[in-house]
C-alpha cells in the first residue's frame, strides 16, 4: 500500500484542525443542527416517521418528508456514542474531511500539480470552511457530486447509477447533478471545436451523452421510488426545490443562506481561491506561447465542463450565498484542470527558476516564505467563523430553562406560538411534547397558508395589534419570545392585558393567557 506524502497528511491534519476549532465551541451555527440531531434519535428509536406535528401550520404537519434520511441514519452512531450535540459536531468534522479529501482526489484524477495544497486553499476560503464545517448534509453532498463529476468523466455509468440513487436519499440538492451533466456536454461540444483530430463520431459523441443521461436517470428515479416517502417526496421535491430554489425567494424572511452575496464579500473572503484561479490562467499565457503542451480532446472536455460548473455555480452564489460550498471546489478544479495543462512548462520553467531563487538569494526566499506563513495564518484565522460566537446563538443552554418551564407546566401537545421561526428547532430538540406554528423555513408556513403566515407575520412584526388572534386563530396556550425579536410585538402583547408573562431569562419570555 502506498502511504501518503507527508505534504497530504500535513494538509488534512490543518484542515482538521481548523473544522475541530469551529466545532470546539458550545453555539451551533444554524439552529437546523438541532432539527438534524433530534431526527437521528427519532430514526434511532422510532423508525421513520410520517407526520410532524412539532410544526402545526406548515405543510410538513400531516405529510412530512425526510429529505435528508439517508443523513440522519448516518448521524445514529455519532448521536448514539456522544451526547447528541457533541456527536452532530463530530459528523461534521468527518463529514467535512470527506468532502476536501473527495476535492483532494478528482484533483489527482485530473492529473493537477500540488493537489493537496489547492485542497488546503479550500480551506483557507472563509465561506467554503465554513459551509464545511455546518453540522448539515451539505458537506456531503459536495463530496457526492465530486465524485459524481469523475464518475461522469470516466465514463463510470454504474457508479454515477449509484451515486444519484445515494444523493436523493442524503439530501434534497440533488438536482445539481443535472447542472453537472448539462456541463458535461457543453465540455464535449467546446472540445469538439477545439480538438476536431480527436474527435469521435457525432453519432458515439450523442451516444455516450444517452448512457450517462440514462444512468444518472436510473438512479434518481431508484432513489425517489425506492424511498420511505414516496410518493409524497414528489410533491415535496416540487415546493422545496422549485419553489425556494430556483423560482426564488417570495418577500418573506428566509433562512441567511438563500440570500445573495456582494461582489465584495465574495472577493474578501475567497480572495486566496480566485487569486489561485488567476495564477492558472497567467501561467497558461506563456505556457501557451511556447507550445509546452498539447490539447488533448480529453483535457479540453474536463477542463471546460469544470469551467462551466464553476462559472454556473457562481452565478447563483450571486442568488444564493449557500452554493458557495459548489462554487469554491469547482473553482480549485477548474484551476488544478488548467495547471495539468500547463505542467511541462511549470516543470521546465517555473520551478527551476524558484529553486534557483531560493539557492541564490537565501534571505528574500527566507523573507518571502515568512510572509506567505503569516499571510496563510491570517487566512486561516479568517476562514474560522466567530459571528456567532459572539451573540451566544444557537447554543442549547440558553434555551434550557424556558424548555423545562414549558414542559413542567404547559400541558402535553399544546400549541406555543414562536414569535420567530428558528429557534423552534431547538426548542423540538429540547422538547417534543409540544407543538409550534414554523421551522426550518418560513416558506413551508407560507405554502400551507398564506392568509396564516401573513397573519402570524403581522402579529410578529408588531404590524397587527389584535393579539386575542394568538388563541381565536391559532389556538396556541402559550407565547414564546426570543428576546432578539424586533417589533411591537412584546408592546401590543403586554399592552393588551389579555396575556400575562410566567417566564424569563437573559434569552427567552413565556406569557400565557390570562
Amino acid at each position: 500500500m502506498r502511504l501518503p506524502r507527508r505534504s497530504v497528511i500535513f494538509v488534512f491534519v490543518v484542515i482538521a484542525l481548523m473544522l475541530s476549532f469551529v466545532e470546539a465551541r458550545p453555539a451551533m451555527p444554524d439552529p437546523d443542527s438541532f432539527y438534524h440531531a433530534k431526527m437521528a434519535l427519532t430514526i434511532r428509536d422510532q423508525g421513520f416517521i410520517r407526520s410532524f406535528p412539532w410544526l402545526q401550520e406548515t405543510v410538513m404537519r400531516d405529510e412530512y418528508v425526510n429529505a435528508h434520511w439517508l443523513y440522519h441514519v448516518l448521524l445514529i452512531p455519532f448521536v448514539t456514542a456522544f451526547d447528541p450535540l457533541v456527536g452532530i459536531k463530530v459528523s461534521a468534522v468527518l463529514f467535512g474531511l470527506t468532502a476536501f479529501y473527495a476535492l483532494y482526489r478528482l484533483l489527482r484524477s485530473i492529473g493537477s500539480p500540488y493537489p493537496e495544497w489547492l485542497t488546503l486553499v479550500g480551506a483557507l476560503s472563509f465561506d467554503f470552511l465554513q459551509r464545511m464545517s455546518l453540522p448539515k448534509a451539505g458537506s456531503l453532498s459536495v463530496a457526492l457530486l465530486i465524485f459524481a463529476v469523475w464518475a461522469m468523466l470516466n465514463r463510470r455509468f454504474r457508479m454515477l447509477s449509484a451515486i444519484a440513487i445515494l444523493y436523493v436519499w442524503l439530501y434534497h440538492g440533488w438536482p445539481v447533478l443535472l447542472a453537472a451533466f448539462a456541463c458535461l456536454v457543453l465540455g464535449d461540444i467546446v472540445s469538439r471545436q477545439l480538438a476536431p483530430s480527436d474527435k469521435p463520431p457525432f453519432s458515439a459523441q450523442l451516444g455516450e451523452w444517452v448512457k450517462t443521461a440514462g444512468a444518472m436517470a436510473a438512479g434518481l428515479v431508484v432513489g425517489m421510488v425506492v424511498n420511505p416517502y414516496f410518493p409524497t417526496n414528489v410533491a415535496f421535491t416540487v415546493v422545496d426545490i422549485l419553489k425556494i430554489a430556483v423560482i426564488g425567494k417570495v418577500d418573506i424572511p428566509v433562512g441567511t443562506e438563500w440570500y445573495p452575496i456582494a461582489w465584495t464579500t465574495m472577493f474578501q473572503n475567497e480572495i486566496l481561491a480566485l487569486a489561485t484561479f488567476g495564477l492558472a490562467l497567467v501561467a497558461f499565457i506563456p505556457a501557451g506561447a511556447s507550445k509546452a503542451f498539447h490539447l488533448s480532446r480529453e483535457r479540453v472536455r474536463s477542463t471546460f465542463a469544470l469551467l462551466f460548473l464553476a462559472a454556473l455555480f457562481a452565478a447563483f452564489t450571486f442568488r444564493s450565498i449557500r452554493y458557495m460550498e459548489y462554487f469554491v471546489p469547482f473553482l480549485l478544479l477548474t484551476t488544478g484542470s488548467i495547471f495539468a495543462i500547463v505542467k511541462p512548462f511549470l516543470r521546465q520553467e517555473v520551478e527551476p527558476w524558484l529553486l534557483h531563487v531560493w539557492r541564490t538569494t537565501p534571505r528574500l526566499a527566507a523573507a518571502t516564505i515568512a510572509f506567505l506563513s503569516l499571510a496563510v495564518a491570517s487566512l486561516a484565522l479568517g476562514s474560522v467563523d466567530y459571528s456567532y460566537a459572539k451573540t451566544g446563538y444557537f447554543s442549547a443552554s440558553q434555551y434550557e430553562g424556558s424548555a423545562r418551564w414549558l414542559k413542567r407546566y404547559l400541558p402535553r401537545n399544546e400549541i406555543v406560538f414562536n414569535a420567530l421561526w428558528d429557534s423552534s428547532l431547538a426548542y423540538f430538540y429540547l422538547d417534543d411534547s409540544h407543538y409550534f406554528l414554523v421551522g426550518l423555513d418560513p416558506r413551508f408556513m407560507y405554502d400551507n397558508d398564506k392568509d396564516r403566515y401573513q397573519a402570524w407575520f403581522d402579529l410578529q412584526s408588531g404590524k397587527d395589534a389584535d393579539v386575542s388572534k394568538i388563541e381565536t386563530f391559532f389556538h396556541a396556550s402559550a407565547v414564546l419570545v426570543d428576546r432578539r425579536l424586533k417589533g411591537d410585538f412584546v408592546k401590543n402583547l403586554e399592552a393588551s392585558g389579555q396575556f400575562e408573562k410566567t417566564y424569563e431569562d437573559e434569552w427567552t419570555k413565556i406569557y400565557i393567557p390570562r
